[in-house]
């Protein structure tokens, strides 16, 4: 491998990995002399797919690309301040990681990881450091590992939008949309237009014919929000729709979503910083790989091997999995990374408010509410909520509210 320079890194850089923040300084430098850092050049190959190797790629600054095998790219920008985290951790690996421009970045055996972070006192948090290099992650039965598998050949099955949803993604634009194109699709499916007809508070009557109502309608509400309108009525009926077997498990997944959604679209709305209709949408759809995820279960009864390899299953695979899924649904960038990274309580990306920063801080209230074991993080741990400037007050209000307004959102799927 070409690299322009190796060095042992300092121990700041290490404080900019999490579970290992609060290491003595002795125990920084221990690590580090094991370590190093390394600089690639542009287009150097960082880890390839297919890969196996247990250790984790963290890319300390610069610019890289993660290309997938059916062609799909998404690109990570890291700066010297931002926290650290194994970018690409699932193994075998599905991306082609490479570098764009000069980078800098080490990789550490997720075990070097784990036995230091013994030495603070606490358990690893990462998933991606803590479970998915566990001694059982390799077992042939795992059902990560089978998941893993299928993402790696291509034959995981990834369910489908309801038509009236494929037909939208294909010709909207934002603002510029088609208005006719929009109306011809709309006039095609009756149940989703008496839907918007009725939020649009359409006029009841014969002076305006069908398409004149549908076209009104349109026109009142706005393209984004009837796109949102139609995007969740879709993946409601895609729920609704699911056996009776399937439904069971995957209805807890449900609740909290609809109770996301809720909550995403309330502080949308107080905290003005984006409009209320794309919130509920992307809070509906943050931990949506779930799906796929219980449909593989369900098909192989014999992976079922116990509760918690589910779960474990379920918080190693839905990032990755909700990411895929919503790419080959067409979804943009902005909501495939709020399905990404929702469930990153320490995520602190510079800049301005992201959208997947207010559907983090709606999930953690959304998680809140069944804390019963006070397993999550402490609300001030969250840079999110400080981000967004929520006080605690309007929180609590969020929550309060959030049952009218999900009966709302239930409303499009009847």
């Amino acid at each position: 491998m070409d690299l322009i320079q190796i060095k042992i890194p300092d121990t700041s850089t290490l404080r900019r990995i999490q579970p290992i923040s609060t290491l003595s300084e002795d125990h920084l430098i221990a690590l580090a002399n094991q370590l190093n850092i390394a600089t690639a050049k542009n287009k150097q190959l960082l880890m390839k797919a297919g890969s196996a190797e247990k250790t984790s790629l963290y890319i300390v600054s610069g610019k890289v690309s993660l290309s997938a095998r059916d062609g799909k790219t998404k690109y990570l920008v890291v700066d010297e301040t931002e926290e650290l985290k194994p970018i690409a951790q699932l193994r075998p690996c599905i991306y082609d990681v490479r570098a764009l421009g000069p980078v800098t970045y080490m990789k550490i055996d997720a075990q070097k990881i784990i036995d230091f972070t013994h030495l603070s006192g606490v358990a690893a948090s990462d998933i991606s450091v803590h479970s998915l290099f566990n001694d059982d992650s390799g077992e042939d039965n795992s059902v990560v590992n089978h998941l893993y598998r299928n993402l790696m050949d291509n034959s995981i099955k990834l369910p489908t939008l309801p038509s009236v949803a494929e037909r939208v993604q294909e010709i909207y634009s934002g603002e510029s949309t088609d208005l006719d194109a929009m109306v011809k699709i709309l006039a095609s499916y009756p149940d989703i237009t008496r839907k918007i007809k009725n939020i649009a508070r359409c006029p009841r009557g014969n002076d305006l014919s069908a398409t004149e109502k549908i076209r009104y309608s349109v026109g009142q509400l706005g393209m984004l929000p009837i796109y949102c309108i139609v995007m969740t009525y879709a993946v409601g009926k895609l729920v609704s729709r699911l056996p009776e077997p399937h439904m069971q498990r995957v209805s807890s997944f449900w609740n909290h979503s609809l109770n996301v959604a809720a909550i995403s679209r309330i502080l949308a709305r107080t905290t003005k910083s984006f409009p209320p209709d794309l919130a509920m949408l992307a809070g509906l759809l943050h931990g949506i790989g779930i799906l796929v995820i219980d449909d593989n279960l369900l098909e192989h009864h014999h992976l079922m091997l116990d509760h918690l390899e589910i779960n474990h299953a379920i918080q190693a695979m839905r990032p990755e999995i909700s990411g895929l899924l919503l790419q080959k649904w067409k979804f943009d960038n902005d909501i495939i990374r709020v399905v990404e990274e929702c469930g990153n309580w320490s995520r602190d990306k510079t800049g301005s408010v992201e959208l997947c920063d207010l559907i983090l801080v709606a999930n953690y209230l959304g998680l809140m509410q069944s804390d019963r074991n006070h397993s999550l993080p402490h609300v001030d741990s969250i840079p999110a909520m400080a981000k967004l400037g929520i006080p605690p007050e309007t929180s609590i209000l969020a929550i309060k509210e959030s049952a009218d307004v999900r009966k709302n959102i239930e409303k499009l799927f009847i």
